[in-house]
């Protein structure tokens, strides 16, 4: 009899033998494939020696017992792998050893050997003449750097040329500097000799000349644009007939046209009388005047400033005249000019 003590104890080692933790299963089937290795290889090893014993007497049952041997023992598809690499080893050793490798390749197989690439064929020889070609090729194949590549393309004696020499271009020549603006020329002083005339007719009256004199820095104008009727100078009267001396100029026009001032300055006096008509002058200032005569009307008065070219009057024909025109008269200092130096004249 056993007491209840002793079952208890008996009960703890039966669960801890058959304990179902996943190490024991673990361990259980490690062991278990362990076995079946080694079984496998005694197989193998015991049908070795059978078919190496009698393989000159049963040569035509070689096949069948492969067949059922591989059958056998392709539980385990790491065994046949091991299996046959252990023959490729073995194959090239003593008789024994060599037989066992030849006995394992028929058995388990070979595993496939990756075949090394079949060189590519030869390129075909160049054409004859094809150096040039055959010279980029070789270069290409090798790795150039930058240097080499540009020394190597920039020899244009390997394509049959010849380089022309660049010439560098031409320094642009300095542009040269703008001259200095030139400095206005100096405008000679009023009543100054710029032209001295070559006339050589009658002597001339007191108070007037044909030099021409400057008129300093006035500015003038035009007082009427038309054609020359009489020039300043010795000439027979229109009227009278008598040969005397010309003042100034008879500039032609249509009766009513505006007389303009020759330059600013101011009414110096107005007037009538039967030989100028209606007259006046305008002092300039600097000892230059001018002399308006035979007008049909005057529209200044004594003393009014006036500006340059502002209308004085109009043409006319009062006093001693054959029709409208303006009689112009130019003076300095009571010296009078020939005013066709100072006035634009129409062409005939």
């Amino acid at each position: 009899m056993y007491s209840q003590g002793t079952q208890a104890v008996s009960h703890r080692r039966n669960v801890r033998y058959y304990s179902t933790s996943p190490a024991a299963r673990r361990r259980r089937e490690a062991s278990s494939q362990e076995r079946v290795r080694l079984l496998q290889l005694a197989v193998c090893l015991a049908l070795f020696l059978t078919i190496f014993l009698w393989k000159g007497v049963f040569p035509q049952k070689l096949g069948q017992v492969r067949d059922d041997l591989l059958a056998l023992i392709t539980t385990d598809l790491d065994l046949q792998g091991t299996l046959a690499r252990l023959g490729e080893s073995l194959a090239g050793e003593g008789t024994v050893l060599s037989e066992l490798g030849s006995f394992c390749l028929e058995v388990f197989g070979a595993e496939p050997r990756e075949e090394p690439p079949e060189p590519a064929p030869p390129l075909p020889p160049l054409p004859e003449g094809a150096g040039l070609l055959e010279d980029e090729l070789h270069f290409l194949s090798r790795r150039s750097d930058a240097a080499a590549r540009i020394s190597h393309y920039a020899d244009l004696t390997r394509y049959g040329l010849t380089a022309v020499p660049v010439e560098p271009a031409p320094e642009p020549e300095p542009e040269p500097e703008p001259a200095p603006p030139e400095e206005p020329a100096a405008v000679p002083a009023v009543g100054t000799v710029i032209s001295v005339s070559d006339y050589s007719g009658d002597p001339l009256p007191n108070n007037y000349t044909m030099d021409q004199l400057s008129l300093g820095e006035l500015e003038t104008v035009t007082p009427v644009m038309g054609h020359l009727n009489s020039e300043y100078g010795y000439r027979d009267h229109p009227i009278n007939g008598r040969y005397q001396f010309h003042g100034g100029v008879d500039i032609g026009g249509q009766s009513g046209d505006p007389i303009g001032a020759f330059a600013a300055g101011t009414v110096e006096y107005t007037g009538e009388d039967d030989s100028y008509g209606l007259y006046l002058q305008v002092d300039h200032g600097n000892g230059v005047k001018s002399f308006y005569a035979h007008c049909s009307r005057i529209v200044v008065t004594k003393g009014q400033v006036v500006a340059l070219g502002e209308k004085v009057a109009e043409i006319g024909s009062s006093g001693s005249a054959t029709g409208p025109h303006l009689h112009l008269e130019l003076k300095y200092n009571k010296m009078h000019l020939n005013p066709v130096y100072y006035v634009d004249i129409l062409e005939q």
